[in-house]
């Protein structure tokens, strides 16, 4: 049976009537989760007026973000951006948006209420920013609501939605997706609607289905469109979104019961129904709001069942390492749910070339979505951990042009926040010195161990530099009044003063002995639970962010629910608790899942 192409619209249309601000984090980890999980087409957000929508004001934030930069330059997905007017076009063309999509609604009194102008000033105001996408190159798509009925007219007539999408269709939309906004549709009223365009010219292949789920038919109404040849359905994780002018209405059809009933039928779609079924449940949990999938929470409680009623089998007492692969001056290899990235270009004190640059930064943004990955350690080869930038003739980006200086910046900017989202625990070990950004690299991790004949040193100034792009981690973790005088003086600081002052974890007597402390370090990790240490970076992260504000205690809520829900890892660790296990091995319980695919 023919593929379903599923356009996933929980970050924009699930999210956008939440009331409680949702921190631009979580929708940033639910974009990159969605796509992880096979989804190639999910709608980014909307560039609307934070006065009209206030959920969506991060709009701009979340568009420049470096992980949705990259998803959005990504030929082979599609991150389509809600448009209302002009204005909101040149935000998403300046940052380098590829697809919008466009709205109108067939019922001019839905029209009134949620965009202020009748249906045909709606569709002008469509056109417009349509005339300019076109322009630019832009793939362009196109909504209707209210196909079935409106709340404020009734019935739509089939004549209405027909003259809105010939409209659409003629301003360049590739597609048209019909909206059942308040979720009255039944099948036959599908089947009519369907029917009804398509024989009068409107080529069904143009064709999407929006159907929220208000009556429980969102399902019943896409096999209505799919067997009269619909292949795009819109719908959201978890079953996120409603219509604010529909009170009660429910949100759209939840994507795990579409995915569920599809795959069943043996329709593939290319997306991963247990890591989507995980994401419904996170999300969920994240706003503190039921769970609308019904496959979804069927699903996960099945899946825990599970995983709580097996013991996990111990695991060997040292680490046997695998090469993953072998780059220009990088070494990654992987024991179980660890990896070790190795810096490997000795000869010159590992300096950061930009190929290693872009290397490391890939390894960091694949692994954040990787569910068998639980830490990250980084250590080096040679003499020196990391030297900093690569100063060497010919190949430095410093006194050179100024595309080159932002070029320079935009690649440190992403690696060391690639490493600081990193949801995995990361362990910088510090065989060597380190200099300049290389100090950045060891700063930027969770936790550092260190040889004790190394030292840190933010050499910048001696050369005429700044620590401009390290600068955010070294302050945050070395306080301001040491990292002032360490950069101001350049000044190496030993591991045993870093030690004294808690800024290492421990200290390795030699070298040789790093590899070996290492893998110790990381065998006692293992009884931290994978899930709660990446909740545990979260409320480390509220405290420095927003301490004392409203962003943490939210953030700390969301923690404690989802922490404490019967879901969650929680559940396995009370069971092992109580049954006299004084410490779970959570390597061994994470094995025990089902695994994901590993990228690494």
């Amino acid at each position: 049976m023919s593929a379903v192409r599923i356009v996933e619209v929980g970050p924009r249309d699930g999210l956008q009537n939440v009331k409680p601000t949702i921190p631009t984090s979580t929708k940033l980890a639910l974009i990159r989760k969605l796509h992880a999980a096979g989804l190639q087409t999910v709608e980014i957000t909307s560039v609307v007026s934070p006065q009209a929508v206030p959920q969506l004001a991060d709009c701009k934030t979340i568009l420049a973000d470096s992980t949705v930069q990259s998803l959005i330059a990504d030929p082979s997905l599609r991150t389509p951006v809600l448009i209302p007017n002009l204005k909101g076009l040149d935000i998403a063309l300046s940052n380098k948006v590829r697809e919008v999509a466009v709205f109108v609604s067939a019922a001019e009194g839905f029209s009134r209420a949620n965009i202020r102008c009748s249906v045909q000033e709606g569709i002008d105001r469509a056109r417009q920013v349509a005339e300019k996408a076109r322009a630019h190159g832009v793939a362009l798509r196109g909504y209707i609501s209210c196909i079935f009925a409106c709340p404020f007219d009734g019935s739509t007539p089939h004549a209405a939605v027909l003259d809105c999408t010939r409209q659409l269709l003629d301003m360049g939309c590739y597609e048209v997706s019909l909206g059942d906004t308040v979720g009255v549709g039944v099948p036959a009223d599908t089947e009519k609607l369907v029917r009804y365009l398509v024989d009068a010219g409107i080529p069904v292949a143009q064709l999407a289905g929006h159907f929220h789920d208000t009556y429980g038919q969102a399902v019943a109404n896409v096999w209505a469109a799919y067997r009269l040849g619909m292949r795009a359905f819109d719908s959201s994780v978890g079953g996120l979104g409603g219509c604010p002018y529909a009170p009660g209405a429910k949100g759209n059809v939840a994507t795990e019961d579409l995915v569920y009933s599809l795959h069943q039928a043996g329709i593939p779609t290319g997306v991963k129904l247990p890591e989507l079924v995980k994401i419904g449940q996170w999300i969920t949990t994240e706003l503190a709001i039921p769970n609308s999938s019904r496959a979804g929470v069927a699903l996960f409680s099945e899946s825990q069942r599970s995983a709580t009623q097996t013991t996990p089998k111990p695991l060997p007492s040292s680490l046997e390492w695998s090469q993953q692969l072998s780059a220009e001056g990088l070494q990654i290899h992987r024991s179980g749910p660890n990896l070790k990235l190795t810096l490997d270009r000795p000869h010159n004190g590992n300096a950061l070339t930009e190929s290693m640059i872009t290397q490391l930064t890939k390894v960091f943004e694949d692994a954040a979505t990787d569910t068998t990955i639980t830490r990250i350690a980084l250590t080096a080869n040679g003499k020196f951990f990391c030297t900093g930038m690569d100063l060497g003739k010919g190949s430095s980006p410093v006194a050179q042009s100024t595309s080159a200086s932002d070029a320079q910046f935009s690649r440190l900017f992403r690696l060391f926040e690639a490493i600081d989202r990193a949801p995995q625990v990361t362990i910088a070990c510090v065989q060597g010195s380190a200099l300049g950004g290389g100090v950045g690299l060891a700063l930027v991790c969770d936790i550092r161990i260190m040889v004790k004949d190394a030292s840190v040193r933010m050499s910048e100034v001696r050369l005429g530099l700044a620590p401009a792009a390290v600068s955010k981690y070294v302050i945050r973790e070395l306080g301001i009044s040491l990292a002032r005088e360490a950069m101001l003086t350049a000044r190496p600081l030993s591991a045993q003063e870093l030690h004294r002052l808690g800024k290492v974890a421990q200290v390795i007597e030699r070298a040789e002995q790093a590899p070996t402390a290492l893998n110790a370090y990381l065998i006692g990790l293992r009884a931290a639970a994978p899930h709660a240490s990446t909740l545990t970076k979260d409320i480390v992260r509220l405290a420095y962010a927003d301490a004392g504000g409203e962003q943490q205690a939210a953030g700390v809520k969301s923690v404690f629910s989802e922490m404490m829900a019967p879901q969650s890892e929680s559940a396995f660790g009370l069971k092992q608790f109580q049954s006299g296990v004084k410490e779970v091995d959570w390597d061994a319980y994470k094995l025990m899942q089902v695994p994901a695919k590993a990228k690494l």
